[in-house]
């Protein structure tokens, strides 16, 4: 299972460097025909993968929970961030896989709430959960190839 931490680790430096690359205008811009932006995909992966893999075994997560509301399924990219804010959200992406990697081989996750996702996928256990969230990760980092294209500045 630790491979798929690497790979999460992989996705992780793409999305940093969508981050990296465009301004704190363009990371909040919300593209024609889009319902959020290049900063809300960022942080939403975080909080997902906040609460799949902490919150569901009944572990402190790492963000606070104003950010999980902020962040999490069904919420806009419609709010205000600084560079502050994008710093912080950098280095949370860069800093938790290897902090799920030190979780993960002390067994620390090993109890888990089941839970149904919104692609209809039942996840049973934690290595359910790492398998499932590397795919919704790599979803959002190819909604921001596109929506990257769209924006006009």
């Amino acid at each position: 299972m630790e491979e798929h931490i690497i790979y999460l680790t992989n996705i992780r430096k793409q999305i940093i460097d969508e981050l990296e690359q465009h301004s704190l205008k363009q990371l909040l811009y919300i593209p024609v025909g889009y319902k959020n932006n290049l900063f809300w995909n960022a942080a939403h992966v975080l909080a997902t993968q906040q609460l799949i893999h902490y919150y569901l075994t009944d572990n402190r997560m790492l963000v606070d929970i104003q950010f999980i509301q902020k962040y999490k399924k069904g919420t806009l990219g419609n709010t205000e961030v600084t560079e502050n804010e994008v710093q912080e959200l950098k280095e949370m992406l860069e800093s938790t896989p290897m902090q799920l990697f030190k979780d993960y081989r002390s067994e620390k996750l090993s109890y888990y709430r089941s839970y149904k996702t919104s692609f209809g996928m039942s996840l049973e256990s934690i290595e359910d959960a790492i398998l499932y969230n590397n795919i919704h990760e790599a979803m959002h980092l190819g909604y921001m190839f596109s929506m990257k294209k769209n924006i006009p500045f």
